[in-house]
């Protein structure tokens, strides 16, 4: 490679994708919306078994971890289970808010699934899972000792030979941003490298050919990411990410006749990126992605991206959501792969043409959630890794129970909070719960959570002996919770609401679940600083019990918890 031709290729952008970025709005019965997994699921990886396609989504400091979604048509998914969904395959004890589980890739080969991932924690590294069945259960991880660095990928050649691939920061660097991608055969029964390590792309190459462009702060080739080795037509394709999983995200291919290259950059990189778009686009950060051929030939790519919204006060474009999946269509019957060939070549798109494949249909009735079933519903996450049971199903039928415990969601702890992901921009969250605080530390109610330190709590305690429901919000600089606003109540079996639209959020409560009565505040995510929160994931919002620090034996039963879209 030549660092010309790189340059050239980063360049090529303002020639070849420079074009009108409206995007058209509604969908017709040959289109679809983007994103098709809403809400924080980044870093999609996809592979594809006869007519079904399974999907995973990085999941950091959740639990359970790795989510796996099915589909027949590459639109609609569904939620089949988690490949770690037992404590013993996830440690994640004292993890850091972005910590845990970093970019899954999934691969399927003579009857097992393979899921290789990072895990940035206590005894981490990079560990597979395999599985005969995607929705589980998956085996205890297999770490592969002395693999560098994070986003593991897999490839299983024509010849039984399977490769791994992955990126790390070089101990000695030109500069700051400069990492290097890796590949090296693995054995899968002594789950280990073998032979020699090949370096793929390391950006030091090319840092004194774009530092007149200052491409070494934030843009352009720092945070090489996300590799993968695809083998088409008997030639090696290595694609990548590269500017990091901000504006300037973009995504790359190379070629070479050999799975260890040297690898012939493509000329008209990036095939996707939004970087030399405004920060105002509907869809920005696009990029950590993974392709797949269909079934009828065609060919398609999963990659994350953004998707912001303003303060109404200024031109800065916030993002409330987190990175989300989206899917595209290629054109791979030339040399090289071109994404969205029938719409903005190189773009993404809130609305798109179909894949030419069967529609799917999704059952969505989980999103109101009686407690009825035996066990929770895969919607439902964890922060941290529960080391003891402390909710049920079956303490109270057709309640959930929580047990209020001394572990506080401000802290690296798995406190009793139960949650899921906040799926759209306009929602509303219904909660009926039934709780008697017998303490003045005691609470619980509903948590907005994007980390550790930036969340919302809705929540009832008590207050010199009176029931009161409060809410407070902790912004990410505060050293403490700042209480917002509160009212006194009657009684504790009440229905509490959250309404959001945009990045506004409402709260309502009721004693009967009919008439409704408003707390008289409004909070937005974007100026309370909210959305400085969950650098890699999203927000959450659930169920939450605490009692602060102390013992207790209290424990407050939810009958229901509704989600519903606007």
């Amino acid at each position: 490679m030549k660092n010309k031709q790189f340059l050239l290729g980063l360049l090529i952008t303002l020639t070849l994708l420079f074009a009108n970025e409206g995007n058209a709005q509604g969908k017709s019965k040959n289109t679809y919306n983007n994103p098709v997994i809403t809400g924080f699921n980044p870093d999609p990886s996809i592979c594809k078994v006869g007519n079904d396609y399974y999907l995973v989504t990085s999941t950091f400091e959740y639990f359970p971890g790795v989510p796996v979604y099915h589909s027949t048509d590459l639109v609609n998914w569904k939620m089949i289970g988690h490949v770690l969904d037992r404590p013993s395959q996830l440690n994640l004890d004292g993890c850091e808010s972005s910590g845990g589980i970093f970019a899954p890739c999934i691969r399927y080969n003579k009857g097992v699934f393979y899921m290789v991932t990072t895990l940035i924690g206590k005894g981490g590294g990079d560990f597979i899972c395999t599985a005969t069945n995607p929705a589980g259960p998956w085996s205890e991880p297999h770490f592969i000792k002395g693999a560098p660095g994070i986003d593991p990928d897999l490839l299983f050649d024509d010849d039984g030979k399977v490769y791994m691939s992955g990126t790390f920061k070089p101990a000695e660097k030109v500069w700051p941003g400069q990492n290097t991608i890796w590949t090296q055969e693995v054995d899968l029964t002594k789950w280990e490298l073998v032979g020699e390590r090949h370096t793929n792309l390391d950006s030091g190459d090319f840092y004194s050919t774009v530092n007149p462009l200052k491409a070494d702060n934030v843009n352009y080739l720092n945070a090489m990411e996300g590799p993968h080795i695809y083998k088409k037509d008997g030639t090696y394709y290595f694609t990548c990410s590269i500017g990091g999983t901000g504006q300037n995200h973009a995504f790359i291919i190379l070629r070479s006749k050999n799975v260890f290259g040297p690898w012939e950059m493509n000329p008209a990189n990036p095939i996707l990126t939004h970087r030399d778009l405004p920060t105002t686009h509907p869809i920005t950060a696009t990029g950590h992605a993974d392709l797949i051929q269909i079934q009828n030939g065609d060919w398609a790519i999963v990659h994350l991206g953004k998707r912001p919204m303003q303060d109404g006060k200024s031109n800065n474009a916030k993002i409330i959501l987190g990175r989300e999946t989206y899917v595209s269509m290629v054109d791979w019957s030339g040399e090289w792969p071109i994404v969205n060939p029938k719409g903005k070549i190189g773009r993404s798109e809130l609305v798109q043409q179909k894949p030419n494949l069967p529609e799917m249909k999704v059952d969505k009735s989980h999103l109101k959630d009686d407690f009825n079933a035996d066990k929770l519903h895969s919607q439902w996450n964890f922060l941290r890794t529960p080391r003891s049971e402390w909710w049920s199903l079956t303490d109270k039928k057709g309640y959930l129970r929580l047990q209020l415990r001394p572990e506080m969601i401000n802290e690296k702890v798995n406190p009793s909070f139960i949650c899921k992901r906040q799926e759209h921009s306009d929602f509303e969250v219904v909660a009926k719960m039934e709780f008697n605080p017998t303490t003045e530390n005691e609470e619980a109610g509903i948590v907005i959570e994007r980390d550790r330190n930036c969340y919302l709590k809705y929540t009832l305690s008590r207050v010199n002996n009176e029931l009161v429901l409060k809410l407070a919000v902790r912004s990410g600089k505060a050293t403490d919770d700042s209480e917002i606003t509160q009212a006194k109540v009657k009684s504790g079996n009440i229905h509490l609401k959250i309404s959001a639209i945009e990045s506004t959020y409402s709260f309502s409560y009721s004693l009967d679940g009919k008439k409704w009565k408003s707390l008289d505040q409004d909070i937005d995510l974007v100026s309370s600083g909210l959305v400085s929160g969950g650098k890699f994931t999203g927000p959450l919002i659930g169920m939450y019990a605490s009692s602060n620090g102390k013992q207790s034996q209290n424990v407050v039963y939810f009958d229901s918890f509704y989600y519903t879209e606007k």
